[in-house]
């Protein structure tokens, strides 16, 4: 697990010109390790790879964008070996750092070859870049932040009785851009938090975040919430620390801690969310089977993609389920 302790670890560790490295998971056969640079004392993730991997990755390396107070390099080594290194140049962003080498850290470990681990780590480097553009000093915009307010209601009063803090936490996928909000042991479940005063439409994203396609059993949750600047609610600070009042182990506190900052909820900017405050007018659920109005990729025509539409709520009332229902589909129990 990588934490705060083991970079101060690393910094500590000499005085002189070069590099502190610690090998990540070396059970695995990828190269993968931590690094801190003397005397300047940046912070590294390091993915070592060969030369053939090296010329198909580099231009896609040459082709990014640049980031604030990040830099993704790819450096020769040796003759044959190179070196794939995301660097932190700005400490200001140390709290994003820690769960972004975190998170390319597992999804190298899922792929099977040096190029795919490679490729995915390309491909992540790009998703935090889009992340850091998204957040900016004024924090999260009014809509994300209701969005994440009712996917914490949902993790604190549905999944973690329902399954218990580790397996809640591990099924909440949202803040990495899933197709659902969370993949639970029965049910995959998609959430929409609304704070408009009608809240009899819901938007979908995507035709992929209601398509049952490799899912066992799909839910869609609407959690409708009232905003107000002052009176009576709950800001999202407030929830944020009433579910990590709840968790116990501290690995689920460190994952709770860097999904927070992937969903764009960084420590640093916690004075932006007190004022806002929310109070649950209803949630109600709906199980995504035959004949529930969706569109999902099989139905796009050749060459039509990234489809958004809205669905009617008063079309959805024969696929309607209770909230003890629900629990029992993602509990697994369900008959």
């Amino acid at each position: 697990m990588i934490d705060e302790n083991l970079w101060q670890e690393l910094e500590s560790r000499q005085r002189t010109a070069g590099r502190s490295t610690r090998r990540l998971h070396p059970e695995s056969s990828h190269d993968l390790h931590l690094a801190v640079a003397h005397p300047t004392l940046r912070r590294m993730l390091l993915v070592g790879t060969d030369a053939k991997t090296a010329d198909i990755i580099r231009p896609e390396i040459h082709e990014l964008r640049a980031t604030r107070g990040l830099q993704l390099n790819l450096s020769s080594v040796t003759g044959n070996r190179y070196e794939l290194q995301v660097v932190l140049t700005d400490d200001e962003l140390a709290e994003v750092f820690t769960p972004l080498v975190s998170d390319i850290a597992d999804v190298i470990l899922k792929t099977p070859t040096a190029e795919a681990a490679a490729e995915a780590m390309v491909r992540r480097y790009v998703r935090w870049q889009q992340l850091l553009r998204s957040v900016s000093r004024e924090g999260l915009p009014l809509r994300s932040r209701a969005g994440l307010f009712g996917e914490l209601y949902f993790l604190l009063t549905y999944a973690i009785p329902a399954v218990g803090e580790r397996t809640a936490i591990r099924s909440w996928t949202g803040p990495q851009q899933a197709s659902q909000d969370f993949q639970l042991p029965g049910a995959a479940v998609e959430v929409k938090a609304t704070t408009s005063r009608s809240a009899r439409s819901i938007q979908v994203m995507n035709e992929r975040q209601l398509d049952t396609t490799g899912s066992t059993s799909l839910a869609l949750a609407h959690v409708v919430l009232d905003s107000r600047q002052s009176g009576h609610g709950q800001s999202l600070n407030s929830l944020v620390n009433e579910v990590g009042e709840r968790l116990t182990s501290p690995s689920s506190i460190r994952r709770f801690e860097n999904l927070l900052v992937q969903a764009g909820y960084l420590q640093s900017q916690r004075d932006l969310y007190d004022h806002d405050l929310y109070t649950l007018r209803r949630d109600e659920f709906w199980v995504i089977d035959d004949g529930f109005p969706r569109i999902v990729e099989a139905d796009l025509p050749f060459g039509v993609r990234e489809c958004t539409y809205t669905i009617d709520v008063s079309a959805l009332d024969t696929h309607s389920v209770t909230s003890e229902a629900l629990v029992e589909l993602i509990r697994g129990t369900h008959d």
